[in-house]
């Protein structure tokens, strides 16, 4: 029997069932919601606002299944918060905490009883239960949702609706309490979300009531007197003062100085209230937290509004005797570590001093002594924060700086850069208070014991100079561009009173004479750093440094000799009188220089200082004058750079520098004399004593004749170490078999010394017994002496091993003398090399061509013979890049220096010796055929000498590559009708030259031939087409073959042809291409002719090197008769052009 169908369910007019109609309704808003839902859940932010958004205007829509669908999608959201993905928690939880909002409205406007806030409390906790079969990550999981869910009940401003009875409130903070007493960890959680809930707005406006309630609660369940406890208590104290009882905390404040023992357990973990376990027996929850909570942010903040005495105490009490006691556990000075790098970095300037007690920086000392402590990562975090901290806040530096600063050397201890990066970002004003900081340290110096004074103000020395060194540029070290910042000052006043001053009131302990030579070192160092900026910085802080020894000369701690005082007013005069414009250019700022650091030897006391600075007034005298000081200035110069001070060694480069060009052939010749001195002890004696000795001479024999033996090629052997320029065990490339026989040779060569010496050791001390050396098989005893004849015997025995002493001690003496004359020859290359890089067109500097070139020879150091080689190189280049070369007015001394660089190559040498008198010789030529092309002849029969002298004897020195070299560059120099001269480097590099009417290089001069070139026919041509890329910005390079030049130079004829040349390669041979163009061996066995591939290919590989808008490469074949050319043009056209008697024409 069919049920009567009822009036509501009959069809509509279109035929649809109304609960068909439903259906699909709510399958429509289903699928809705679980997109919007899918969303909640997206990583990132935008979208899950955007969704929790559409859900909000979803769920607000009034109709029939508003409740329901409410009522579902808190189901859903307290579900999902439950989630371990991060994303939807976030998203979840700002989407329940509006879903809820609407829900309480329903509930208390509507009287909708699933909707009121006891209800949807116990629905949360039903809906985060698990069965006894989950997995512990399970179960946390659903505990963090259960928290997430509070905290949205919370949000959504339940503690300020009219309609929420206090029993309700109260029922949900009982769940909060009895959720927090579930795990220690969900303490911590809990406490965050009451704590940001009453730091919010809203929380901020709940009732006293309100607070009343939760204060209860927390008291009920023994939670006042935990970390939570304290952190709800102290946002309760500053926002609802009369809630809080009175018989918790001393005076209401667990901050009090009589709570902070209680405070300190309770932070610790150990110190909360008993609470009873399920058990029925009563437990002392323990922490062992990995992180520092949000407590301790909180305890900082409020601390930081409280008197400095508190938080000094607070410190002391809490953190230092609880955290890093003797008997604490390495995981609580762990945590304790973490919350110093909390404090650090928030805490205001003046607290920070009382983080970074000396009780925490010990344990940071002693943990990060070593690599296999405990704690040794650990230990790193806080100063890092600290460096961090710094960066962010510079003028907090110096609050750091002062407690580290009293334990000594603390990055070493450290193995940090803590100390270092402080003084790196400290801005001026901190810096000033660290140099502060050092002067008192220094001036009572607390050590535990005396011996330790003299390290610790070592120490601080170091300091002066890092900070020196890391804040040496002008805009931190000068004040306005020109004076000294203050803190600079500051610096080198320290540095000067300390080493040089013994004014009252005296350091305590007195400083010592070593202490006093260690700032003396300290202020010459950091002399030095500032010269690396400017002169002008470096002569305003050695002013700055003599002003105050003039100043205080009367409380010298040593007094000048009366001649040091003469020449020291007679000097300081001079350098005053540089103080005008006259001498504000480069040249009088390194002349003052000269002038402040060489009184500063005398004041330093060093060797011949006096009778430096004395000719250093007699030279000023002579310039002032008008005479020639030069050759004494080199030789000042040199007296500066044979010190072993990097700051004397800038400062007569610098001078060197700016006077180069007033150098004179005597002050030339003063560094060749360096250059040519004997790399030993009697070359040393020469130098800076002028006296000879036999033995030195002997010494320096036996020493030339081994380099001579065991000569190294600097090239072939460029990976053997070298130790002072002597070979440290290797083989030569050339011949393995010669490198073994020269091996042993040297062995026995060397066994064969030694057991010269002991045989003459052995003969001496036999004459002295009056007694010969026993045969081998002897068995006779002839120790048949008497006591008495063998006291007669012991003055010879003390002569004979006095003697064997005194042969060892020479021979240290001679090593040490080569490695003085070598480094004193080097600091020589360098002035040579600042010569010959700015005089490089004086006629002067040839003369620096021959010893070069024989000191590549030899030297037996193979760092100095490269350095000479360089010097040779920068000569040459600094000529060819700026195409000039000298113009010697005796040019038969010119063909002298040829001549003789030629006798040099037959010495033989290394590969780099012969590469050297190659490129000398062909630039001796260069210079000769530039003043007159007549002088050719002469330099090819030299050559021609040369050559058949090293083609008749097999055992000639000379290398064949000088003959190639010779003939190439006289091929590429010739003048050829139809083509310009392209200058040749010896280095077989190409450029073409403009010609110039100030040299008289053959290259240089009008190239007068029959026809000119371009013809005239291309010539409106060319125009047209640089003009063209030149409106463009384009460029072309070019790659030719059989026209070898010619294109190139055309194209060069153009005025403006710079702007739109990128330059070009003439592969004329086979050579120039595999070596210039990248072809192969595949290349040459598939060559066929010039093929357009080949063309092509020319092209490509142009103008991937040169980088140009278009390129022009042609290849064909020349002969008398002519030939047809073909000229690929890579771009827009494509030319053919026709070589036919010499003439250039278009086809």
């Amino acid at each position: 029997m069919k049920r009567e169908r009822a009036v509501e369910e009959t069809p509509d007019s279109d035929g649809i069932h109304p609960a068909r109609k439903r259906r699909v309704q709510y399958g429509e808003e289903q699928a809705q919601l679980v997109k919007l839902y899918n969303d909640l859940a997206d990583e990132t932010s935008a979208v899950r606002l955007k969704a929790a958004g559409d859900l909000l205007r979803v769920l607000s829509e009034k109709s029939p299944s508003q409740g329901g669908l409410i009522d579902q999608a808190i189901s859903r959201l307290v579900k999902g918060l439950c989630s371990a993905r991060k994303a939807a928690r976030l998203g979840f939880s700002i989407a329940l905490s509006e879903v809820l909002r609407l829900a309480l409205q329903l509930g208390y406007t509507e009287n909708v009883d699933d909707f009121r806030l006891g209800a949807l409390t116990v629905k949360v906790d039903q809906l985060t239960q698990t069965d006894n079969k989950a997995s512990g990550q399970e179960k946390r999981e659903y505990l963090l949702g259960r928290r997430f869910a509070y905290q949205a009940i919370l949000q959504s401003d339940v503690g300020l609706a009219d309609g929420v009875s206090s029993a309700e409130w109260q029922s949900l903070l009982s769940a909060i309490m009895l959720l927090a007493k579930q795990k220690d960890w969900l303490r911590s959680e809990c406490g965050a979300v009451l704590y940001e809930y009453l730091h919010s707005g809203s929380g901020k406006r709940l009732s006293d009531e309100r607070i009343q309630t939760l204060i209860d609660m927390l008291k009920e369940h023994k939670l006042l007197r935990s970390p939570e406890g304290v952190a709800l208590w102290l946002i309760v104290e500053a926002h609802w003062p009369k809630t809080l009882p009175k018989d918790v905390w001393h005076k209401k404040d667990p901050l009090s100085g009589e709570e902070l023992l209680q405070l300190r357990k309770i932070l610790q973990g150990g110190g909360i209230e008993e609470q009873e376990g399920t058990n029925g027996k009563t437990s002392r929850p323990g922490t062992r937290q990995s992180q520092p909570s949000f407590v301790w942010k909180v305890l900082f903040d409020h601390l930081h509004s409280r008197k400095e005495k508190t938080f000094k105490r607070f410190s002391e009490e809490v953190i230092t005797e609880g955290f890093f006691a003797a008997s604490s556990s390495a995981e609580r000075k762990a945590f304790g570590l973490q919350i110093v790098r909390l404090a650090v970095s928030s805490a205001p300037c003046p607290y920070l001093r009382y983080i970074l007690s000396q009780t925490v920086l010990r344990t940071v000392i002693n943990h990060r002594g070593e690599a296999n402590r405990t704690l040794f990562e650990a230990a790193k975090l806080p100063l890092d924060q600290v460096v961090q901290r710094t960066k962010h806040e510079p003028t907090v530096a110096d609050s750091f700086f002062s407690p580290m600063a009293l334990h000594g050397a603390f990055d070493q201890s450290t193995k940090s850069k803590t100390i270092e990066g402080l003084l790196q970002h400290a801005d001026v004003d901190a810096l000033q208070r660290i140099v502060a900081t050092v002067n008192d340290l220094v001036a009572q110096a607390k050590t535990e014991s005396s011996d330790q004074v003299d390290s610790r103000r070592r120490v601080l020395a170091d300091v002066l100079l890092t900070a020196l060194r890391n804040n040496r540029e002008p805009s931190r070290l000068l004040k306005q561009g020109k004076d000294l910042a203050a803190w600079a000052r500051d610096v080198f006043h320290i540095l000067t009173s300390f080493g040089y001053v013994a004014a009252e009131p005296l350091p305590s302990p007195p400083l010592s004479e070593a202490s006093r030579s260690i700032f003396r070192s300290r202020l010459m160092s950091c002399l030095n750093s500032v010269m690396d900026q400017s002169p002008g910085t470096a002569v305003a802080a050695s002013t700055y440094v003599l002003d105050l020894l003039h100043n205080s000369r009367k409380e010298a701690h040593k007094k000048l000799s009366k001649q040091a005082a003469e020449t020291l007013r007679a000097a300081r005069k001079h350098a005053q009188g540089m103080e005008g414009a006259d001498n504000a250019g480069v040249a009088g700022q390194a002349y003052k220089l000269l002038f402040n650091l060489s009184m500063l030897q005398v004041y330093n006391e060093e060797i011949d200082s006096v009778e430096a600075l004395q000719d250093l007034n007699n030279t000023f005298d002579g310039k002032q004058s008008g005479g020639e000081a030069t050759t004494m200035l080199v030789e000042l110069l040199l007296s500066l750079v044979s010190k072993p001070s990097a700051l004397f060694r800038k400062l007569a480069e610098q001078v060197f520098a700016a006077f180069a060009a007033e150098m004179t052939s005597d002050g030339l010749q003063s560094l060749i004399d360096i250059l040519e001195q004997k790399e030993g002890l009697s070359g040393q004696q020469a130098l800076f004593q002028d006296q000879n000795d036999e033995d030195a001479r002997m010494e320096d024999a036996t020493s030339e004749q081994q380099s001579e033996d065991d000569g190294i090629d600097v090239e072939d052997m460029s990976d053997v170490e070298l130790v002072n320029g002597e070979e440290a065990g290797s083989k030569s490339d050339e011949s393995e078999d010669d490198a073994d026989d020269s091996s042993s040779s040297e062995s026995d060569s060397a066994e064969g010394s030694g057991d010269d010496e002991e045989a003459v050791f052995d003969r001496k001390l036999a004459d002295a017994l009056g007694t010969a050396k026993a045969d081998e098989g002897s068995d006779d005893d002839e120790s048949d002496m008497d006591d008495e004849q063998m006291m007669a015997l012991e003055p010879h025995l003390t002569n004979i091993f006095k003697e064997r002493k005194k042969d060892a001690s020479k021979k240290q003496e001679g090593k040490d003398a080569k490695e003085n004359i070598i480094n004193f020859k080097n600091r020589v290359l360098d002035l040579l090399n600042i010569y010959v890089k700015g005089q490089y067109g004086q006629t002067l500097a040839l003369d620096l061509i021959l010893p070069l070139t024989i000191l590549v020879r030899t030297t037996t150091s193979k760092p100095t013979s490269e350095k000479a080689f360089a010097v040779l190189k920068q000569y040459f280049d600094s000529c060819s890049k700026h195409k000039t070369l000298p113009q010697p007015q005796d040019q038969e001394a010119c063909s002298s220096v040829l001549q003789a660089v030629h006798e040099e190559m037959k010495k033989g040498g290394s590969k780099l010796h012969a590469n050297a008198c190659s490129r000398s010789s062909l630039f001796l030529a260069k210079v000769l055929v530039a003043l007159d092309p007549q002088h050719y002849p002469q330099i090819a029969q030299m050559y021609a000498a040369l050559q058949s002298q090293w083609y008749l004897d097999p055992k000639s020195k000379v290398h064949g590559s000088v003959f190639t070299e010779w003939t190439s560059w006289s091929l590429a120099t010739r003048k050829q009708p139809g083509s310009k001269t392209i200058l040749k480097t010896p280095d077989r590099l190409t450029s073409p030259v403009t010609p110039s009417s100030s040299t008289a290089h053959p290259y240089h001069g009008d190239v007068s031939h029959e026809r000119r070139l371009p013809p005239a026919e291309i010539r409106q041509i060319l125009h047209e087409v640089t003009t063209l890329l030149k409106d463009r910005g384009e460029t072309v390079s070019i790659a030719e073959t059989a026209a070898g030049g010619l294109i190139s130079s055309s194209i060069l004829s153009t005025p403006g042809a710079s702007q739109i040349y990128k330059g070009g390669l003439t592969l004329y041979t086979l050579p120039s291409r595999i070596a210039y163009a990248g072809w192969s061996q595949e290349t040459i066995a598939n060559y066929k002719g010039p093929t357009t591939e080949i063309v092509a290919g020319l092209a490509q590989h142009v103008r991937k090197d040169l980088e140009s808008t278009y390129t022009i490469a042609e290849s064909g074949t020349a002969g008398p008769t002519g030939a047809r050319r073909r000229i690929e043009r890579r771009g827009m056209w494509r030319w053919l052009w026709i070589l036919r008697g010499g003439l250039l024409r278009r086809s």
